[in-house]
């Protein structure tokens, strides 16, 4: 398995947090027009790095830090060399074989990895690529085969934590040039060719220099609108269009060629220009440039992001790069008349192999009658009828109108969908969650994730003896009226065992309710459920549960939730919320030194 995206809309630190949350194994290879750097993962812990298209590698870390001599790292590598298939990490190799002791490994290890992670942290742009292929890689990384020691498997988040403090420390004092401090090597000739190696050496270009103090913020912003980038409009031109009409139909009414001229090279309303996008991404694959346009025209009007490719090859590259924004894709495949005895069928089934997308064939009624039901069943979205001039009248624009007039309105229905769809609340919740700072922000960001699945909200305060109500929906009006804050109401720790469960674990609850014939105090306030299922989703800093959110579904029936999205959430706001707290602590001790500052002077 293999997973590519852009750093710009999909910062390291959200995915090293996925990486970590979801426990996975592989190679993650990070590039720019300064080189490649690599962080190796070992079920969500780190376990290696490689700096700047290995330049600086962890052989050299722990010769510089005097844990290994340099006759021994040869020896090592000799070592490995010589293991074929049993070919195991520079680390494991060196530990194996008693040549370094485990508490310099795991610091020369971390302080690669720190030092990597920070110089990736002052990019502007670059790509990023996972593998966790099962067979290893061709670094000699068999992740998967490989028994680490635990003494060397670092905690992904703890590594985070302390390169963006190292990150904010250099931007503050202006030493971001002496990166190669942080793992102890700023004595290395970076320009000597190393064994095995031929890369250039590292080099720092003045841009980045003047752009080096970047803000963690900026990292953690939230992604341009998609559409603000499809600036290329040439496709609308209204010579372009006219000549795409007349060379289709050059006996067809004046008088319909002008509307459909109108309705695919009008000027973009302004509220559509402007509007957020709508939930969907589409991308077109026809050999007709005139469907091409005319689909891409109203997916513009509508304010949809799409992309139009005439051959299946090229078709990957587009999901890819869409799949790094919180939309959902929509893949409108062109099956023209004269095609109908190609592999369709077949087509569509292929196209399943990207489950984050939607299928919808443009078809004419003929394909509809021969092949429309066996495409439904493979797993398509929907088949809508394009526009044919064997099964049409040859000389009229009348179905071609048809199909842009109505075309507008299936694709807000298909927005519609997808924003009510658990895949699509989950990414939108992701991505605010990116731009949230403190608690209560994450908080809100969880509560409009569950807004559309409970009936009724709490966010309660953990504090030493009981549980302090902070905000809620549904409990004092209709759920409709979105959170709002909620006080005087306390609970004791223990009024369920489920929330002393919760507090003492730190793991998300979902099932029955602990309550008896006897409400507990909870339930004596707000009611008792109908459905006995509720949800306890702990908030936690430091593994320490600092407050949590209890859902119910009042007097409805329970449906039911995503919880392997509610777990990833667990995950990534545990994270967040530590991003946020040594944000504030950051802020107040540069608050306190710049007043101690004044003082002296």
């Amino acid at each position: 398995m293999s997973l590519n995206g852009d750093l710009e809309h999909f910062p390291i630190i959200d995915v090293i947090q996925l990486l970590h949350g979801s426990r996975k194994s592989g190679v993650f290879r990070l590039s720019s027009k300064k080189g490649e750097s690599q962080l190796v993962f070992h079920d969500g812990d780190l376990v290696s790095a490689n700096f700047l298209n290995s330049r600086v590698r962890i052989g050299q870390v722990l010769v510089s830090a005097g844990a290994i001599t340099e006759e021994q790292l040869v020896l090592a590598l000799d070592i490995q060399k010589n293991a074929g298939d049993d070919r195991k990490p520079l680390v494991i190799t060196l530990l194996e074989h008693n040549m370094v002791d485990e508490t310099a490994a795991y610091n020369g290890i971390e302080s690669l990895i720190e030092m990597t992670i920070v110089e990736v942290l002052t990019w502007k742009e670059g790509h990023f690529s996972l593998d966790t292929g099962r067979s290893g890689s061709g670094d000699g990384y068999h992740f998967s085969r490989t028994k680490f020691p635990q003494r060397i498997l670092l905690n992904s988040q703890g590594i985070l934590m302390e390169s963006l403090r190292i990150f904010d420390e250099k931007v503050r004092d202006g030493t971001m040039e002496e990166i190669l401090s942080i793992a102890g090597v700023g004595n290395l000739d970076l320009d000597a060719e190393q064994p095995g190696i031929n890369a250039p050496a590292i080099t720092s270009a003045e841009s980045d220099q003047e752009r080096s103090p970047i803000l963690l913020q900026q990292l953690l912003a939230e992604q341009r609108y998609m559409i603000q980038r499809s600036s290329d409009q040439s496709y609308r031109e209204v010579d372009a269009v006219k000549k795409l009409i007349v060379d289709e139909f050059p006996s067809g009414a004046k008088d319909q060629k002008r509307q459909l001229l109108s309705l695919l090279a009008g000027p973009v309303p302004e509220s559509s220009a402007l509007a957020m996008p709508q939930g969907i991404a589409v991308i077109v694959i026809t050999q007709s440039p005139l469907l091409s346009t005319m689909i891409r025209s109203i997916c513009c009007q509508e304010g949809i992001y799409a992309v139009s490719s005439d051959t299946m090859a090229s078709l990957e590259i587009n999901v890819r790069l869409l799949l790094c924004q919180a939309l959902h894709l929509v893949i409108f495949f062109d099956v023209p008349h004269e095609d109908a005895a190609q592999d369709t069928v077949q087509i569509c089934r292929d196209l399943l192999k990207y489950p984050q997308a939607s299928v919808v064939l443009v078809a004419c009624a003929h394909f509809w009658v021969t092949q429309g039901l066996e495409a439904l069943s493979s797993g398509i979205r929907s088949i809508i009828p394009r526009p044919c001039k064997v099964c049409d009248d040859e000389s009229s624009l009348q179905p071609t109108l048809a199909f842009c007039s109505e075309l507008g309105a299936f694709l807000q229905s298909l927005s519609s969908e997808c924003k009510n769809s658990d895949d699509q609340r989950f990414f939108t919740c992701i991505s605010r969650l990116r731009t949230c700072k403190t608690r209560g922000e994450i908080a809100d960001a969880i509560l409009a994730y569950l807004i559309a699945v409970f009936e009724r909200a709490i966010v309660f305060m953990v504090t030493e003896a009981e549980l302090v109500a902070e905000q809620s929906f549904g409990v004092k009006g209709d759920k409709d009226d979105g959170v709002v804050p909620l006080t005087n109401l306390c609970i004791p720790l223990d009024d369920q065992p489920i929330f002393e469960d919760v507090i003492t674990t730190g793991r998300m609850y979902y099932g029955f309710h602990s309550d008896s014939d006897c409400p507990h105090q909870l339930y004596r306030i707000i009611g008792r459920p109908d459905s006995p299922e509720v949800l306890v989703f702990p908030l936690v800093r430091a593994n320490t549960v600092v407050a949590l959110i209890y859902a119910d579904f009042e007097l409805k029936a329970a449906p039911s939730p995503s919880l392997y999205y509610l777990d990833a959430l667990l995950h990534y706001t545990t994270a967040q919320i530590s991003v946020s707290a040594y944000r504030g602590k950051l802020k107040s001790l540069l608050e306190q030194q710049r007043t101690q500052g004044i003082v002296r002077s």
